[in-house]
Parts: C-alpha cells; structure tokens; sequence
C-alpha cells in the first residue's frame, strides 16, 4: 500500500510540472519577437485589368504577414522635397488590428493616388488606403493640393518580397513627382529616396 501510495505521490508532482511548465513556456512562444513579410501584390493582372481605369495607373498593392507576437504597427503617410521628409500627410493606426479574437496577422493594403481638377486654378490629390483583412475592407482618404509643375509621376514599390522586424521604421510603398519631365528610377532605401523632387511615401512604424 505505501509503496502504491509513493507512486501516485510521484505521478501528482510530475504532472503537477509537466502542467506548470507549459503553461510558463506557452507564453514565451507568443511573445516571440514578430517576423513580418512583405509580398508585392500585381493589383491588375488577368481579369483584374478591367478596375485599372476605376483606380487609376498610380496605384498599387502589398501584402503585409507577420508571425510570433503581434505587432502595433502604424502606416505613415509623409511628403518628401528635395529628397527629405518635410511633412507628414497623416497615418493609420494599428493596421493589422481586429475585433476578433483570432488573430488577424495577414492583411492586403491597396492604395490609389489620382488628381482632382478643382477648377481652372486648382488642382488637388486623393491618396486612398484600403486595408483589407478577415473582417473586411478599411477605407480611408486623404487630400492633399498638387503643384501642376510636377507632371511626371511614377510609382515606387518592391518588386520581390522581403522581410524586416519591428525595430525600426520601414519604408513600404511611395510614389514620385518631378517637374522635369524626366524620371529617376528609385527604390524604397532612404538613399534611393534622398534623390527625389517630391515623393509621398508610406512606411510602417513601430510603437511598443
């Protein structure tokens, strides 16, 4: 009997911390530092062409996956003159949030950016930012005046997927302007950027 005893005493304690130690080694994992992945997204290909007129030619999509613990990204929206940031357009908190309690760690970010005629003098640009995720589709639109003088336009995006962590801000998506009539061909590095006239430039940035 004592013998029976001892080894049930035994049995209680070992799974007594086998218990304990998943439950400790459980959250380890899920506060593992975030690995995100960028995968540039051909918003027109195959049947998807007929929306191009609808969206016009600067447009462009990314999509944004991130593993281990989640994330509080922000999505900036800033303007670049003569090759540096001078003024921030606005931002998107907390992209990749949702009211679910799955997580929602794969999201599709579209953006569309046109000129508005406002009238002989006037002239304007809608920058529009879907975020689109398990919940559904986030749209938000920004406005900013344009300067007519920059009549060539062109998109920066990646043209291969990458992957970074959420230690420092990262440059993801942009579109250039120049007044010349000529355009340089440029990447997402902020060396590449500092060549610009003007740029609007999206980046993700990181809060704790």
């Amino acid at each position: 009997m004592r013998l029976k005893a001892c080894i049930l005493i035994i049995c209680f304690v070992l799974t007594g911390c086998f218990a304990e130690s998943k439950e400790t080694t459980s959250p380890e994992k899920e506060s593992s530092p975030a690995k995100i992945e960028l995968v540039p997204v051909d918003l027109f290909k195959g049947e998807a062409a007929k929306f191009q007129p609808f969206l016009g030619p600067m447009s462009g999509a990314f999509k944004l996956k991130y593993e281990g613990s989640k994330p509080n990204a922000n999505l900036d929206i800033d303007i670049w003159k003569d090759g540096r940031r001078v003024d921030s357009l606005g931002w998107i908190g907390d992209v990749f949030y949702s009211p679910d309690e799955e997580k929602n760690n794969e999201i599709e970010v579209i953006i569309s950016i046109d000129t508005v005629f406002m009238g002989e003098k006037d002239e304007s640009a809608v920058i529009k930012v879907g975020i689109v995720n398990r919940s559904g589709t986030d749209l938000t639109t920004f406005q900013i005046p344009w300067d007519k003088k920059l009549a060539a336009r062109g998109l920066i995006q990646d043209a291969e997927p990458r992957s970074f962590t959420p230690d420092q801000a990262v440059h993801v998506f942009g579109m250039q302007a120049t007044s010349s009539n000529t355009m340089r061909t440029s990447d997402l590095s902020t060396e590449s950027l500092s060549q610009t006239e003007w740029a609007l430039v999206f980046s993700l940035q990181f809060e704790e």
